[in-house]
């Protein structure tokens, strides 16, 4: 494919860094740019909570391809780079900056927003979505550090501080850590790894406010306080989904498209963690991963090529818990009983399949990733039939 305007890809996370070289290695031949929103080339965010918030890990090794590869294949990338409108009917894209770049087809990959409520206070409160942000925390030996949210980031940022600070607190609304995420079980043994560590829970207790006197203070709604030293909030993000609500694009919390990556219009694709896609067994999900993302990527770029899109694979997720992994295959979602079948295993490992009907529809394992691969080619072939 060669001439015309080309495709504009709008943002640059792992999603978007991934689509200009997979349409490259597709064939494509016509004009890529791609608009970055921040001033770095993009990189790897999953190391963010981990290494990089401890400090063991150089942010300079989380570039996901250096700039001479996107200048390599011919790739336009620009940083810095804000997305104001996008008009349909001309088929322009129009920056921040006053520029207009006309395009063919055009990739939203615009992300997610750390979600920051009213009640978030100032001060020493953070929110973990960039490197800008994880620079901005820098919690001493002596501090006291409050998580609010018990989910993976959440619980991600407990184990990385856990050992660099005095103490670390863990707000959950929810009566449980990981909601709606994981099995009872998981879910049981992860608090418990982290309670080992001495990290303390606060369950069922929802924020009312954060105040800061010479420190932060959240003030929980039934009275109680939990003081702090940091506060870094983990309650959810929010899919930047205004460019393509503007312009009239399809949207329920995130950009619907079908099952190539296209949107209500077909020359404008949404992948990553803005698109709302159909799931391996029909529902319709938002899945933020590193995995789902560059699945989309490559779906859409074999889409706007004619090229074949790679088959279906089971959706993948994986958490860091104290050096060690948990691995998710599969999605559980509200269509009917779930089993599920544990085995443990004596260094502290576990794998729990969950069934439904007697079909695995999700596997879930801490330390043993033979069980998980086992379980994702168990998966794999009920996707797709080999």
């Amino acid at each position: 494919m060669t001439g015309g305007n080309g495709t504009v890809v709008v943002g640059g996370g792992q999603a978007g860094a991934e689509v200009v070289f997979a349409l490259r290695a597709a064939g494509y031949h016509r004009p890529i740019t791609l608009l970055c929103g921040e001033p770095h080339l993009p990189y790897e965010r999953p190391p963010l909570s981990k290494g990089v918030l401890t400090g063991e890990t150089d942010p300079a090794r989380l570039l996901i391809r250096a700039a001479r590869a996107y200048a390599g294949k011919d790739i336009d990338i620009r940083l810095d780079t804000r997305v104001v409108r996008v008009d349909r009917r001309t088929r322009t894209v129009h920056t921040e900056s006053g520029d207009s770049l006309p395009f063919d087809s055009l990739i939203l990959a615009t992300g997610a927003d750390a979600i920051r409520p009213p009640w978030s206070g100032t001060g020493r409160v953070h929110t973990i979505r960039t490197l800008d942000d994880v620079r901005a925390v820098r919690p001493g030996v002596g501090d006291r550090v409050a998580v609010i949210g018990g989910g993976f980031l959440g619980l991600e940022v407990a184990s990385s501080l856990s050992a660099l600070v005095a103490s670390v607190t863990v707000v959950e609304s929810a009566g449980r850590v990981l909601p709606g995420r994981v099995s009872e079980f998981t879910a049981g043994r992860i608090r418990g790894l982290h309670e080992q560590r001495g990290i303390r829970f606060v369950l069922g207790a929802r924020v009312g406010r954060i105040f800061t006197t010479t420190a932060p203070v959240v003030e929980l709604g039934d009275g109680r306080r939990v003081e702090a030293d940091w506060v870094v909030l983990s309650i959810g993000a929010a899919p930047r989904d205004e460019l393509a609500r503007d312009c009239g694009l399809a949207t329920a919390r995130g950009i619907l498209v079908d099952t190539c990556c296209r949107t209500s219009d077909p020359d404008i694709y949404a992948i990553g963690d803005v698109a709302v896609a159909p799931a391996t067994g029909g529902t319709v999900t938002g899945i933020e991963s590193v995995a789902s993302a560059l699945s989309q990527a490559r779906i859409a770029a074999a889409t706007i090529t004619g090229t074949p899109a790679p088959a279906p694979r089971p959706e993948t997720f994986w958490s860091e818990q104290f050096g060690t992994q948990l691995r998710i295959a599969g999605v559980v979602d509200a269509g009917g009983e779930v089993t599920d079948s544990v085995t443990e295993f004596g260094d502290g490992g576990f794998v729990v399949r969950r069934t439904r009907d007697g079909a695995l529809v999700a596997v879930e394992t801490f330390g043993n990733p033979k069980e998980f691969a086992l379980g994702l080619r168990e998966l794999t072939t009920t996707t797709t039939g080999r």
